[in-house]
């Protein structure tokens, strides 16, 4: 049986009430089972009591009745915009987003052969054999569901969402709210992991590496033409945001995170335009940064791989950009940067943030970055 819907009290819902809890009643039928057809047009309290003022159906002469709200039964709203109260018009928003995800879902129909008899459930169970799928998840938490459901074609005919309810125990529709809130509570950590040191790295001249970090899009809309060129990616060959993101180059941590930017801005002028050379001239430090960083006009702010460096200066540098690409690394182990994105610039913001929050965690904890400076670099007599 469906699911009664709940409806809201507002000006213009057409309600039931027996006419003998109408007041005044002067005039009104005094049957103990009449009832009567009313319009809604404003609510009251009556000490505790919650109460409705209405007038008949109809009634032409707009007489005011009012009435007790428990007595009062709803048959059909009015505008959510002209609901009573502010909790209802969250409450009806909300449940006609979870109605129509339900519907949709209700539509997907399963593949004849069930999943116990399929044969996406027997690659599986040879995949968890051969030790390429962990049994217990917490095992391999690199391994997320979104990997282990592409690995075969088979898995397409069986909806991952009515998986995944199982895993987190919310319906497709609640557990994309609970994603989201928690997404957006990872990201508000950054002031407490991603900041600029108080020592403003002490006496190191060189004390981050910068580079640019660009993902995949769906295409933005554009008021004239089919696309955008300022979001296009030359890494995708679509549209796509970039950010800008620095690194301390003597310790595990993640400083510097600047954007999103539309991915056809280049990251030279992303440096130059959008505070973190003006940061390093009022701190007083330079960065490392690849080729694409060159420029005449900013080398006493960043450094980049040159014919004039010497063998140890060019081992330095080299090192500290793979270890910067270590860190990048680390952020598209995430299937949802690594792929195209397709919700809005602003969930791409909360979700990036939310993801460089985590890489920071594992950085400090299971997954340092290695060491720049090492022995090999300080080694200046081998011969080129």
């Amino acid at each position: 049986m469906a699911k009664k819907k709940r409806l809201f009290p507002g000006i213009g819902a057409k309600c039931t009430i027996l006419t003998r809890f109408m007041k005044p009643n002067g005039g009104l039928s005094k049957e103990k089972d009449h009832r009567s057809i009313v319009v809604l047009k404003e609510f009251f309290y009556e000490g505790h009591r919650l109460c409705f003022r209405f007038n008949l159906d109809g009634d032409d002469q707009q007489k005011i009745y009012h009435s007790n709200a428990r007595y009062v039964r709803i048959d059909s709203e009015g505008g959510i915009d002209d609901f009573f109260f502010e909790a209802d018009k969250k409450k009806r928003y909300d449940g006609d987003a979870i109605d129509k995800a339900e519907a949709i879902m209700s539509k997907k129909k399963e593949p004849a052969i069930k999943w116990k008899h399929s044969r996406a459930r027997q690659l599986l169970y040879q995949d968890i054999m051969d030790n390429k799928v962990p049994l217990d998840p917490k095992d391999d938490l690199s391994l997320s569901l979104e990997d282990i459901f592409s690995m075969h074609a088979e898995y397409a005919e069986y909806d991952f969402e009515r998986q995944r309810e199982a895993t987190f125990q919310y319906c497709p529709s609640w557990s994309r709210r609970k994603i989201w809130f928690w997404i957006n509570r990872i990201a508000a950590l950054q002031s407490e992991k991603i900041f600029w040191p108080k020592d403003n790295f002490g006496n190191d001249i060189w004390a981050i590496t910068v580079d640019g970090v660009h993902c995949w899009i769906q295409e933005p809309t554009h008021q004239e033409f089919s696309k955008d060129t300022s979001y296009f990616s030359h890494k995708y060959n679509h549209a796509g945001l970039c950010y800008e993101l620095g690194i301390s180059i003597g310790s595990n941590r993640l400083v510097w995170m600047n954007g999103p930017f539309p991915a056809g801005k280049s990251d030279l002028k992303i440096f130059k335009e959008d505070g973190l050379k003006a940061m390093l001239i009022a701190k007083k430090k330079m960065c490392i940064a690849d080729g694409g960083y060159a420029g005449s006009d900013h080398i006493h702010h960043c450094s980049t791989p040159n014919i004039h460096d010497s063998r140890p200066v060019r081992r330095f540098k080299a090192r500290a950009l793979k270890r910067h690409e270590k860190f990048n690394g680390l952020i598209k182990n995430f299937h949802s940067v690594d792929c195209r994105f397709r919700h809005s610039i602003g969930k791409f913001k909360s979700v990036f943030e939310a993801i460089c929050v985590i890489c920071q965690y594992q950085i400090e904890t299971d997954k340092p970055l290695y060491h720049v400076l090492v022995e090999d670099v300080l080694l200046e007599d081998e011969v080129e």
